[in-house]
């Protein structure tokens, strides 16, 4: 009798991951970080295990998305995680920049705004479908963000409203791709 895996072709063979779960970050300042994905991204917290360090799990509408560990040594945390975090790590190391899908970018920026964090901007409206984007930073200097598919803003709306940079990307001649600056 054949195994099942002789009659499976090669794409069948992959990993079958079907979503990103979570990620975990180690803050500097453990409440600050978590004051921030709650105030400034609106996420909330949800019920976490004692896993003998502490920390946060904080969900969107319904899905825990993002963990959150304190730097301070603690040697049940590195058990844990396999690795020690020095204390003094900045920003997101090997990993560029954490993304979300986001709706109604103007109540957003407003919740930015409100909170004093600086923001850049990107709107591809040409693309399919649109898409604007806001890029912030956590208080550890992580790279956040925010996608609106299938949004268009007006640019001159949003022209000097708390962005440090903005810019559109659209069409051009020849198809290329041309980039201005608002701000």
């Amino acid at each position: 009798m054949k195994s099942a895996r002789t009659h499976r072709s090669k794409k069948d063979l992959r990993m079958p991951i079907t979503e990103l779960n979570h990620f975990l970050l180690v803050a500097r300042n453990l409440e600050k970080t978590r004051r921030f994905y709650e105030k400034v991204l609106g996420l909330r917290i949800a019920a976490r295990p004692d896993f003998g360090f502490p920390g946060y799990w904080l969900k969107t509408a319904g899905d825990i998305c993002v963990h959150l560990a304190s730097q301070k040594p603690n040697k049940i945390r590195d058990s844990f995680l396999l690795k020690k975090h020095p204390r003094g790590t900045r920003g997101s190391g090997s990993v560029d920049h954490i993304a979300f899908l986001a709706r109604d970018a103007d109540a957003v920026r407003k919740r930015i705004q409100k909170n004093k964090v600086a923001m850049h901007f990107r709107s591809f409206p040409d693309a399919s479908p649109p898409l604007f984007q806001i890029f912030l930073k956590d208080p550890d200097q992580v790279t956040i963000e925010l996608n609106f598919l299938g949004e268009r803003i007006d640019p001159g709306a949003w022209k000097g409203k708390g962005s440090k940079s903005a810019m559109t990307l659209s069409k051009s001649a020849g198809k290329r791709t041309a980039i201005h600056a608002q701000n």
